[in-house]
């Protein structure tokens, strides 16, 4: 009887390793794809084919696997596939239009299209698109060139400039932590080719179309990716008017079958081929085989199998086993070559539970003190670095990023500040951990601080320096009037006894009020930065044209023909700009070539992102020799006899566009003329 029990469960046991056999032989034979086997000759429903005469559906058509473009040009992908599907359950036809995402959403909401998909939920797009339950989940990433480090989360993008897709949800989500300095493509395909010619180190990028792109490309070694931003979901979307369309389309999709959509899935994402043959004549085929074998040869083989087996079970374990070691000594290697200091928390006590070789370093702790740590005995210990606050840190972990500023403790007692990267997570064991990777931040905060008391220190200085300025000028101004006036008194009571007095008076006139125009150009000079104005969008082409006016007695007495072309609206103080103009122009009008008639033009251009202004003259030039002196303050290329001045007017004007951070340059050629340029920054969007 235990005999013939021992047969019937190898009976069994047999059969359903015939069965494996069998699913394994129909996968090899099978030639179709797991998409070809969703079937679309169900018949449509008849009361949806009814109701619309065909629906249009707007995708992104670089995004893989879910709808990007064959060799010949043709739309593909897991949303196509779905649509085709639901056309054939509705009998509605459809047609997929797949295009640059910035233009797939104004053309969607001018109206052009009844469905837009591939869509993330926003706050902005919920108030006028109606959101369909979402189908998909996409992890969103940074992707930053493998020169740079550092870059783990939206607060450490600061400083840089940021490439994003036109139309994408990542320009919100970075808005809102104020990172605003972005570059804008069309595509994720072409921000990855932007990344390759070094025209963007960072980008905000979802991580499918990141993958496929630098693998076909050939740039993964090129780039890394930080952990994820965020996560978003895909839904397929219509206008809030339009709730008729959201009702046709749900329904539709309520036909479609949890399994004919995982075929589709399947198929894009590398399943295993599926099978064309009928299953139960094969299935019954190899299990009246298998009985008549095994009926015959059951005896015989039982021992030799069961050992083979247990054999096979052995090695099986056996390679699992030293997968494991594999894994865990490059998980290791890895883990102790990172160069921040990483330490697993147990979420509720605080006891650090696995540190590596950099947290070693760091705080100066040996292998054997690492169990009777915890986040207190690593923290300098008051509030608010004290045993409640690190739990209540460490309870509000979540599996998002949280960065801190911490005051922790060394070894030895002395204090140093750490920036920690908190993140909540599940070890092998199944409890909750905190992952807590530290960086040692002493340096950058003491340079912050010093940084922050030089700046006030600087502050007060140039506070004082311009009261002095203006006390100067203001004590000047009195006593120099006073000599010019009694001075001249001097020349009307003696002058006409002897011409001698009178010449002597017209020197001392000339020399106070050059004395006085010097002042004043200094006071000028030293309070550009702190009486300017805020900066507003500015007509330049009006600012000319009063700068021009100012300038009329000049242009009449020295003939000069002005010409000028369309000015920009440029980010300034109108008053300064004013100024700027005037002071270039009268400088061209003052060094004018004597021998012919004085011709000057004023115009801009474009040029990257700031407008370029160009005032160009035909007057007597500048030696190359003396083009960095000429913005030296004071520092003169003529005499004042020659060409009256105080040498204050172009170092005022280069300290004027350093203030709009702009940049002032020269180019001259002696004899021929002179070309100054400067930049100056387009108005924010929302100020013109």
């Amino acid at each position: 009887m235990k005999s013939r029990a021992v047969i019937v469960a190898a009976l069994v046991v047999a059969i359903a390793l015939i069965g494996v056999v069998f699913s394994a032989v129909q996968t090899c034979w099978a030639g179709a794809s797991p998409a070809s086997a969703v079937n679309l000759s169900r018949p449509a429903s008849p009361a949806l084919s009814t109701t619309l005469p065909r629906l249009r559906v707007l995708v992104d058509d670089t995004y893989p696997p879910f709808a990007f473009r064959d060799e010949q040009g043709e739309i593909q992908g897991i949303v196509p596939d779905l649509w085709a599907l639901w056309s054939a359950r509705t009998g509605i036809p459809v047609t997929v239009l797949g295009m640059d995402w910035g233009e797939a959403q104004r053309r969607f909401n001018a109206g052009e299209a009844d469905v837009l998909d591939m869509a993330f939920w926003t706050h902005a797009r919920d108030e006028i698109y109606d959101f369909s339950k979402p189908y998909a989940t996409v992890d969103v990433s940074i992707v930053f060139d493998s020169s740079l480090s550092g870059i783990t989360d939206a607060a450490t993008l600061r400083g840089f400039s940021v490439g994003v897709k036109d139309g994408d949800a990542c320009i919100d989500f970075l808005a809102m932590r104020g990172i605003d300095t972005i570059r804008r493509y069309s595509s994720y395909e072409a921000m990855i080719d932007a990344g390759a010619r070094g025209e963007v180190k960072v980008s905000c990028i979802d991580r499918p179309p990141a993958i496929y792109y630098l693998v076909k490309k050939g740039l993964e070694a090129r780039f890394r990716a930080s952990q994820p931003l965020y996560s978003g979901q895909f839904h397929w979307v219509v206008l809030k008017e339009r709730q008729d369309i959201r009702d046709i389309v749900t329904a539709g999709f309520n036909l479609v079958s949890p399994e004919d959509r995982k075929k589709i899935d399947d198929h894009w994402q590398g399943r295993a081929l599926g099978s064309k043959i009928d299953d139960t004549v094969l299935r019954d085929f190899f299990i009246a085989g298998g009985i008549i074998c095994l009926v015959a040869l059951l005896q015989l083989i039982w021992v030799g199998m069961l050992r083979r087996q247990v054999a096979a079970k052995t090695r099986e374990l056996t390679t699992a086993l030293n997968g494991l070691t594999v894994s865990e000594a490059r998980f290791r290697t890895i883990f102790d070559a990172i160069n921040d200091s990483i330490l697993i928390f147990d979420i509720e006590t605080g006891a650090v539970r696995m540190v590596n070789r950099r947290m070693h370093e760091t705080f100066g702790y040996a292998a054997e003190d690492i169990p009777h740590l915890s986040f207190e005995t690593l923290s300098e210990g008051h509030p608010p670095y004290d045993r409640t606050t690190a739990l209540t840190a460490l309870r509000d972990a979540t599996e998002d990023s949280r960065v801190l500023e911490w005051q922790a403790r060394h070894r030895d007692g002395h204090l140093f500040w750490v920036e920690i990267d908190l993140r909540r997570v599940i070890i092998d064991d199944g409890g909750p951990r905190v992952l807590a990777m530290m960086r040692d931040i002493t340096e950058r905060k003491e340079s912050a601080d010093n940084l922050t008391r030089t700046i006030d220190a600087l502050t007060r200085s140039n506070t004082d320096l311009e009261r002095f300025a203006y006390a100067a000028s203001h004590d000047l101004r009195e006593p120099l009037n006073t000599l010019v006036r009694y001075a001249q008194l001097l020349d009307l009571r003696y002058g006409s006894r002897d011409s001698d007095i009178s010449e002597f008076v017209g020197f001392i006139v000339s020399a106070a009020k050059q004395m006085m125009r010097l002042v004043e150009g200094l006071l000028e000079f030293s309070r550009v930065d702190s009486v300017g104005r805020g900066f507003d969008a500015v007509d330049s082409g009006r600012s000319l044209s009063v700068a021009l006016g100012y300038l009329s007695n000049s242009v009449v007495e020295s003939g000069a023909i002005i010409h000028t072309g369309p000015m920009p609206v440029v980010a300034a103080d109108e008053v300064q700009l004013i100024q700027l103009f005037q002071n270039l122009i009268g400088n061209a009008l003052k060094y004018r070539e004597r021998s012919r008639g004085v011709e000057i033009t004023v115009s801009s251009r474009r040029s990257d992102d700031m407008w370029e202004f160009l005032v160009e003259d035909n007057g007597i030039g500048i030696d190359s020799a003396y083009l960095d002196q000429i913005f030296v303050i004071f520092k003169r290329l003529h005499t004042h006899s020659a060409i009256p001045g105080v040498g204050i007017g172009l170092a005022l004007c280069k300290r004027i566009v350093e203030r709009h951070g702009g940049t002032l340059w020269v180019e001259s050629t002696p004899g021929v003329g002179t070309v100054f340029h400067f930049t100056l920054s387009p108005p924010p969007e929302d100020a013109v």
